[in-house]
């Protein structure tokens, strides 16, 4: 007559390394903990996968096991926690291929949008800093900074007539320096 399973398991077999006596847990264990697993996962393959890594963290781990109880806890907490792994990161894919679906039509003239914009700033900034000081700084301050005529007047201690000229006379400045592309892309800020 066959003995019980727990009391024909040695426990200090396992924990030297005896393959057999892993085998003979596997075999116990396995379909059991695959069953839990599939009812949490509703998935057969992954539920057999994740029970085959929870039996792999045994087969490592098996010197820190003192007693069978803790070792049956150990299976099936192990196996629910990595359930849980699993369904998370099955949401967060399915969570960034919904996002991939909403930007990847229009992702291509997104992308070249932003490249010409940021190739009209990098252009914009260079001719603003070939300007004199105060139209340099008029137009740092309404560019770079989007601050209105009044902010930059007091900001700069000046009339906001002053900033109005000298804001008029730095755009015909950089109307010289810039493409008619960049130049459109700075008069769209102002």
């Amino acid at each position: 007559m066959k003995a019980a399973f727990p009391d024909s398991f040695s426990m200090s077999a396992l924990r030297r390394g005896d393959e057999a006596t892993f085998n003979c847990l596997f075999s116990e264990y396995y379909p059991a903990l695959c069953f839990f697993a599939e009812k949490l996962l509703k998935d057969r393959f992954a539920a057999e996968e994740v029970v085959q890594g929870v039996m792999l963290r045994v087969w490592e781990k098996q010197a820190d096991f003192d007693a069978f109880p803790s070792l049956k806890a150990f299976l099936y907490i192990s196996t629910r926690n990595a359930c849980l792994n699993y369904l998370e990161k099955i949401q967060r894919q399915r969570k960034h291929e919904h996002a991939l679906e909403l930007v990847a039509p229009i992702s291509e003239e997104v992308t070249l949008s932003t490249i010409f914009k940021a190739e009209a700033m990098r252009e914009i900034y260079g001719a603003i800093e070939q300007l004199p000081e105060k139209y340099r700084l008029i137009m740092e301050l309404a560019y770079k900074e989007e601050m209105k005529n009044a902010e930059i007047a007091e900001r700069l201690n000046i009339p906001v007539g002053t900033v109005n000229k000298q804001k008029m006379r730095a755009l015909k400045s950089l109307r010289k320096l810039l493409s008619p592309k960049s130049f459109n892309v700075l008069l769209s800020f102002f």
